[in-house]
């Protein structure tokens, strides 16, 4: 490591653009120098213990094609094909986070499918990669308690139900959940040492959220994090980047605030419904008729009737 790379680089955090709007993480890793989204790539790798190095990945179209004009429009925060021809799939998600698993699922089905040349047999068709970013936990089916640590990352492929061996390498889905990681980082004081690479730099990402902005600049003593951090800076200081992810962090702002809003008012009736059913369930189990009920409620009686199969 240079000299450059070993010194403490000095930065003011709290101009610097916050990597989890999807604006700053693409234009970070697909408009700057290469090495950055390969050493990040192959830190997400190591973590889990995938034989996998990258050499060389070309940046692709981000769009996933429509089968037909019907078709929801997907378009991903970046698609690469690695150098053995892998294609791997990036997103960061700050909110919708009940529908991830579908979304990253349904991406991955449509990339997976774009991916088979023509002439080609099925079987020489390289992997396909999912990693999504995310503001929270995916659990899956039936999921066990675990620690937090245990949910920071979690790899899901296709696995043989009964001896739990891999079925095929075809699909690699990872959920890495920041919210999570900064926690942990928070309140521990640090990361450890034999954490990796990977723990670095998702303290970066993460920065907005870690308390103790020593760690980053200790996480910078690895040149790709150095120089990725010192190209973040910059980007953060020109007047049009600025603005434009300026707009995107409220467009982001303000969809959080819509759906925290819905979720309330949907829990409100939610409340609301579980009152009335249980005051009718009453009402009912002391010798009240339908008819009766109707009345005393202020409801038609079909609405009565529409509710017995869910009451107790």
């Amino acid at each position: 490591m240079d000299k450059k790379t070993s010194d403490k680089i000095r930065v003011d955090y709290s101009r610097l653009m916050d990597l989890r709007i999807d604006y700053a993480f693409k234009l970070l890793f697909t408009k700057g120098d290469p090495r950055l989204l390969i050493s990040l790539l192959n830190a997400i790798f190591a973590n889990k213990k995938i034989n996998r190095i990258i050499k060389s990945l070309t940046i692709k179209n981000p769009y996933l094609d429509k089968e037909s004009g019907e078709d929801k429009l997907s378009i991903l925060d970046i698609r690469a094909e690695l150098n053995d021809g892998t294609a791997v799939l990036v997103e960061m998600h700050l909110y919708g986070l009940g529908e991830l698993k579908a979304k990253t699922i349904r991406s991955w089905a449509r990339a997976y499918g774009e991916e088979l040349e023509a002439g080609k047999s099925f079987a020489s068709q390289p992997p396909t990669i999912t990693i999504a970013f995310t503001n929270g936990t995916v659990e899956p089916l039936g999921s066990a308690s675990s620690t937090p640590e245990d949910k920071i990352h979690r790899l899901c492929m296709i696995m043989d139900c009964e001896d739990h061996t891999v079925f095929t390498d075809a699909m690699e889905l990872h959920y890495i959940d920041m919210k999570a990681f900064a926690k942990v980082v928070n309140d521990a004081g640090g990361i450890n040492s034999e954490d990796g690479l990977f723990a670095k730099w998702l303290s970066v990402i993460t920065q907005k959220e870690i308390t103790n902005k020593t760690i980053i600049e200790n996480a910078c003593q690895e040149e790709d994090i150095f120089m990725a951090v010192s190209t973040l800076a910059l980007q953060s200081e020109d007047k049009y980047t600025r603005q434009a992810y300026q707009r995107r962090q409220d467009e982001i702002y303000f969809f959080n605030k819509s759906m925290f809003e819905k979720e309330q008012a949907e829990r409100k009736i939610a409340q609301v419904e579980l009152r009335l059913k249980s005051a009718i369930e009453s009402l009912l189990g002391t010798g009240n008729t339908i008819t009766e009920v109707a009345t005393m409620m202020g409801m038609p009686e079909h609405e009565i009737v529409e509710l017995l199969p869910q009451l107790k």
